[in-house]
């Protein structure tokens, strides 16, 4: 089932950079509704861009982020 989840959730991401024309990014912290963690400066990780991709500059598509814009 995990499988399947996971390449569905790929399409979609797919499907939906075709549509917009670009990476379409939804922050991992504003997915759980963690938005705190999501807007800090680090992370589990470490240092971390709050609200942008790790891999692109594609800016977090949630509400908390317009603010920033």
């Amino acid at each position: 089932m995990t499988d399947l989840r996971t390449r569905l959730a790929t399409a979609l991401q797919r499907i939906a950079h075709r549509i917009a024309g670009r990476h379409i990014y939804l922050s991992t912290g504003c997915l759980h509704g963690d938005h705190d963690y999501c807007q800090n400066m680090t992370g589990m990780q470490g240092a971390k861009r709050p609200g942008t991709c790790k891999h692109c500059d594609a800016r977090c598509i949630c509400r908390c982020h317009q603010e920033d814009a």
